[in-house]
């Protein structure tokens, strides 16, 4: 079609009408013209986020990094770039990773710092901050040296098998009249192997690709020309990083290296040409110094670079894709649209950060710099704490700090349920395993079984395995050996058969010797569990360095004098049973010591009429069977009836006493001694009384947490100022270019909808050719206008905004400028174009 022919030609000579104009126009103006204070502004904060380390945080930052095999050009491309003398010398040079900042301003100023890198502990970051060096011209700014003194600096505190290699960033903040506003991140020249030998070549390898895996990098792939691209080990990460090219921008070096008009020349031009590596941004060469023309100025080495692409093949190719200043403007416009696109996510991730960051200032509370300040922090912790306590010891568990993860886990948040039971397991093993001797044939003494031991099994397994079970014996041996020893040993005057209350005692202590060891190690276990609870409860309420305080100044010693008066309880319980004569009042005591002593007798007459003759009259056999067990008893032993007075005394006593012990236990030593009133170890009454002395030591913050918080509080800033800004530039960006992607209302005042629909004439297919040239051409110009920011004007309707010229990012007047389109940016396609009143009349 006709209509085509035009336009191609057009379209390949626009680089060449702007190279024209690049050299009439200072690059400074043009800079200028690309980047609007608004973006400037926007580059800053985005170098401000990433200074404050946000990268180590999860959030990566659009950036350019310099990516190259050791010896590429890359240092001579970045001086060139920067008019900073980079180290250029053969061998291995950088050993970590120099961010380069550039931005405009009116005097020179040269900062170099340190950025820690993210496995730096505190110390070495408060030490890294002290490095910062500063010049006031290029001619006092020795780069090589502040290499040297930054390697110094990061080299203190690492580990010896590090090597030179580190993670830290040097940054250098250049700032002049002539410069664009560019960050470049300059990475350390891959290489093979290490001549020293260690493991130099892989932590290379491992920094290079850390930043090169990072979708929001802008890879800058550094190729000599005088090298198979194939043996550039810079291709093999790009390959895997960035297979499809989208984010790569390939630059060129020593192309004076090459024989002109050579085989060599001609692969090169392919490479130049985006031909043999395709790449989104296409590839571009610059000649930089070499080392025999390293004394060369600014001036003698862009004039040089002109020469050399003005002649030969060179000299055919788009000015826009040779040259160190086409390459500022280059990269100016790639770093702002690569900005543009990735705004939204970045602006997601900025919001991740702060949410999390203002998750730890809130874990850290208040600041507590003053009296007032640490005795309000305690006494609202101290109130909650009284009702967690309460809670606790009710057994009500409905704050979400008694939640149990499973049904069978054990908790000690559950205090009342830890205590109940802790004290069935105790009574379970005090009646299975209290006794000294298990006594056979005696119904009376057989152990009780909890009913509920179930209930508490942990805690019975527990104790059943701190205590040995009682020692079996029959009672006839029981009898002989230790009840009938005492009573040979301790008879009364007065009858022989009169029992002794002094033996009775004595073999009930015998039998009771257990319950100390088992009721200390009862209380014991209480108390851990009221300490872990305790310990537990102030843990979720105040910071760790808070807790440890006011445990060690304020709940130990409470929790210790507590423990004194339960250990001065339990001696107190026990002298009844160790000390004095057995005694109780119980009314079940007679009524079971008769029946104990009626079974003894039926035993006894059963066993000594056994061989008797039963005859037809039971009530004589019986009366004789009566006499003969009287006879039986008495005859056999003196002392055996009183020693069976003796057991059966013991041990109905010993049933009774043990059943009244362990309820002592339970109520006077545990719930008096230790559980009453244990909210009131931390209550606000006791904070008022408290020293300003002893307040300061409990609840004054440490230096740490201090340091945490600044920290926090400089991130939370720098965060939130990043983020309006971000929503700014986005908010502030023209939306009616994406006019194109909605469908067309069908509305009646449109033009389009208004024209017949006959055939196109040869006039319209003009116009619309015309148009279309149009749109081609001023998309090549066009491409930033997603980042330019206009303000809305500040008369006229709210509605209406100027044009923006995509040049100048100034609106343009009416009437001035050249004709437009009666139909506006028509699409390419033949979509009919919109009307969209609300928004700008430019299509991206």
């Amino acid at each position: 079609m006709q209509p085509t022919t035009p336009i191609s030609p057009v379209f390949f000579e626009a680089p060449s009408r702007r190279a024209t104009m690049a050299q009439q126009t200072p690059e400074v103006d043009t800079l200028d013209q690309l980047q609007t204070p608004q973006q400037v502004e926007l580059l800053d904060k985005i170098d401000e986020l990433r200074n404050q380390g946000l990268g180590h945080h999860g959030i990566s930052l659009p950036q350019l990094i310099v990516c190259g095999d050791q010896s590429s050009g890359k240092s001579s491309l970045l001086e060139g770039l920067t008019r900073l003398r980079f180290p250029t010398k053969e061998g291995l040079c950088t050993t970590f990773a120099t961010e380069v900042v550039l931005r405009k301003e009116t005097n020179v100023e040269i900062s170099c710092t340190i950025t820690p890198g993210k496995s730096r502990s505190q110390a070495e970051r408060h030490e890294l901050s002290k490095f910062k060096h500063i010049f006031s011209s290029r001619e006092n700014f020795s780069f090589p040296s502040v290499l040297e003194a930054a390697k110094e600096q990061m080299a203190h505190g690492t580990k010896a098998n590090r090597g030179p290699f580190f993670e830290d960033v040097l940054r250098v903040k250049y700032s002049g009249p002539d410069l664009p506003s560019l960050t470049i991140v300059d990475l350390p020249g891959i290489i093979e192997t290490q001549l020293e030998g260690g493991s130099g070549a892989e932590r290379v390898v491992d920094l290079v690709t850390s930043y090169m895996r990072d979708e929001k990098s802008i890879i800058l792939a550094v190729v000599p020309a005088c090298y198979d691209p194939e043996i550039q080990k810079v291709f093999k990460y790009l390959k895997e990083f960035d297979p499809k090219g989208s984010r790569t921008l390939g630059i060129i070096t020593k192309p004076d290296m090459i024989e002109r008009g050579g085989d060599n020349e001609k692969e090169l031009m392919r490479l130049a040409k985006n031909e043999k590596y395709p790449l989104q941004h296409r590839w571009h060469a610059v000649r930089n110094r070499s080392f025999v023309t390293r004394e060369q100025t600014d001036a003698e080495r862009d004039a040089t670079e002109r020469k050399f692409f003005s002649d030969g093949i060179w000299s055919h190719f788009p000015s826009e894709d040779v040259g160190i200043s086409s390459l500022r403007v280059k990269l100016s416009r790639v770093l702002l649209e690569h900005i543009g696109k990735e705004l939204p996510s970045l602006v997601a991730a900025v919001q991740g950060a702060i949410t999390s960051t203002q998750h730890g200032l809130k874990a850290l509370g208040d600041a507590r710099e003053t009296s007032r300040q640490q005795r309000s922090y305690l006494t609202g912790h101290a109130e909650k704490f009284q009702m967690l306590t309460h809670d606790a010891l009710r057994g009500i568990y409905s704050n979400p700090f008694f939640g149990l993860s499973s049904p069978d886990e054990r908790t000690p948040t559950r205090l009342r349920t830890e205590i109940q039971n802790m004290n069935i397991a105790f009574t379970h093993i005090m009646y299975r395993k209290g006794h000294t001797w298990e006594i056979a044939n005696d119904q009376s003494s057989e152990p009780f079984v909890s009913s509920a031991a179930v209930a508490s099994f942990h805690s019975s397994q527990e104790y059943d395995a701190w205590f040995q079970d009682p020692a079996w014996i029959s009672r006839a041996e029981f009898l002989e050996k230790h009840v009938g020893e005492y009573v040979r040993q301790s008879r009364p005057s007065g009858l022989p058969s009169l029992v002794n209350p002094w033996v009775i005692g004595e073999v009930f202590r015998q039998q009771s010797m257990g319950w100390r060891e088992i009721a200390q190690r009862h209380l014991q276990r209480i108390f851990e569990a009221v300490k872990d609870y305790i310990e537990e409860a102030l843990g979720s309420l105040v910071d760790p360095r808070t807790c440890s305080m006011l445990m060690l100044k304020q709940i130990q010693p409470e929790l210790d004098r507590r423990w004194r008066s339960v250990e001065a309880k339990l001696e107190e319980l026990l002298v009844p049973y160790t000390e004095q004569d057995p005694i109780t009042y119980d009314p079940g005591f007679v009524r079971e010591i008769e029946e104990t002593r009626a079974a003894r007798y039926r035993l006894s007459a059963s066993q000594t009429g056994s061989t008797a003759t039963v005859g037809a009259r039971g009530l004589q056999h019986n009366s004789v069977t009566s006499r003969g067990s009287t006879r039986y008893l008495l005859t056999e032993s003196i002392d055996g009836f009183t020693n069976s007075e003796i057991l059966d005394l013991m041990q109905t006593y010993y049933k009774h006493a043990i059943s009244v012990f362990i309820n002592n236990i339970a109520v006077l030593a545990i719930e008096n001694c230790l559980i009453k009133n244990l909210s009131g170890i931390f209550s606000p009454s006791l904070i008022t009384d408290l020293s300003d002395e002893k307040l300061h030591a409990i609840a004054a913050e440490s230096d740490e947490v201090r340091e945490e918080r600044d920290s926090l509080r400089q991130k939370l800033g720098a965060l939130e100022s990043g983020k309006d800004i971000l929503n700014e530039h986005i908010a502030m960006r023209p939306t009616a270019r994406t006019a194109k992607k909605v469908s067309p209302p069908r509305s009646r005042t449109s033009v389009k909808d208004t024209r017949p629909r006959t055939p196109v004439s040869q006039r319209d297919e003009d116009d619309d050719a015309k148009s279309v040239h149009l749109a081609e051409v001023e998309d090549l110009t066009a491409q930033l206008d997603n980042l330019v920011v206009t303000p809305p004007s500040s008369s006229g309707s709210k509605h209406k905004r100027p044009r923006v010229d995509s040049v100048t990012a100034s609106p343009t007047p009416k009437g001035s400028g050249r004709k437009r389109s009666p139909y506006g940016w028509p699409p390419r396609h033949d979509v009919p174009r919109p009307t969209i009143e609300n928004g700008s009349d430019e299509d991206d």
